[in-house]
């Protein structure tokens, strides 16, 4: 009831926010400009269709804004020294894996805490992002490379297509897979789980390398939407990220959470920033906006979660 109920809320918040943004603000609801929230939104969601993933199971993934930072430099670089364009990302690509990876093994293997563990590892990729050009931002890519970030196809921007693309995955592996339901199992009883046979480590693994191949995704389309990378470029977008995870209906008690929800929650934070930006709002208040809907949601999940207890056969 609680979760249905802060649904609802979000829903209608949703709308809300985007009547009054049509409302104040001219051309807001042209096709062409809601085409550009959704780009706007794409990084956001993008990182939280894997961060999701990772709140379903109980877990955090706070290595994001490091990710964010290190895997487009490293696909910068590349690109710069004249290596092939799709050879760069998919370098950079394998750094995130590869960061999602050591987190889940440290996790599942080791028995670290997620909040340490990926603080640890955000931290460490910020700090090579760093290293690599000597604290300096680079830019000036191919333009092919910009065009994934700024370009369309049919009219639809490239970067709602990543979206969408990344939406779909995600949608593909929690809904139609056996690896989904194990992965809601897991979130719900770890202790079943392990006495069915199923590979607890193994899951772990799987879904903390998924979000470093989301965060990295995330990190090169801002890149290219950009031209330019920045060493601390990912640090905005940690908490946008949790918030559209926790927004669109994620439990921070496990188990619940959608790739479909992620892209909601990420549409509405762009819907209230980019309306508040127009409308000349102080952007400190939307960030305090932005904590405010957090604490509902978690209170909304808090709220449904003690009513199932009470309801529960003793």
């Amino acid at each position: 009831m609680g979760q249905r109920v802060g649904r609802i809320l979000f829903s209608l918040l949703g709308v809300a926010a985007l009547a009054a943004a049509g409302l104040l603000v001219p051309h807001f609801l042209t096709p062409a400009n809601l085409l550009n929230v959704v780009r706007q939104s794409s990084i956001i969601g993008i990182g939280a269709v894997g961060m999701t993933m990772v709140i379903v199971i109980l877990g955090i993934d706070l290595s994001i804004a490091g990710l964010i930072a290190l895997c487009p430099m490293v696909s910068g670089l590349l690109m710069l020294q004249g290596v092939p364009i799709v050879i760069s990302i998919v370098a950079g690509i394998i750094a995130g894996i590869g960061m999602g990876l050591f987190n889940g093994l440290m996790v599942a293997k080791l028995d670290v805490p997620p909040f340490i563990t990926t603080l640890v590892v955000g931290q460490v990729s910020q700090g090579l992002a760093l290293i690599m050009n000597n604290g300096r931002s680079i830019g000036g890519f191919p333009a092919s490379y910009v065009h994934i970030g700024n370009g369309s196809f049919l009219g639809i921007p490239v970067s709602d297509l990543v979206l969408l693309v990344m939406m779909g995955i995600g949608i593909f592996i929690t809904q139609f897979t056996p690896t989904g339901n194990r992965i809601y199992a897991l979130g719900g009883n770890e202790t079943v789980v392990r006495q069915e046979g199923i590979n607890v480590e193994g899951l772990k693994l799987f879904v903390y390398a998924f979000s470093g191949f989301c965060a990295s995704i995330a990190g090169i389309l801002l890149s290219a939407q950009l031209d330019t990378v920045h060493p601390i470029q990912g640090d905005p977008y940690l908490l946008d990220t949790i918030a559209a995870c926790v927004i669109g209906g994620a439990s921070l008690f496990g188990a619940k959470g959608a790739a479909l929800g992620a892209a909601t929650g990420a549409l509405i934070t762009s819907v209230l920033d980019n309306g508040g930006n127009l409308l000349g709002v102080n952007p400190f208040y939307l960030q305090i906006a932005i904590g405010v809907l957090i604490l509902l949601a978690v209170f909304f999940d808090q709220l449904q979660a003690r009513l199932f207890t009470r309801r529960a056969p003793t």
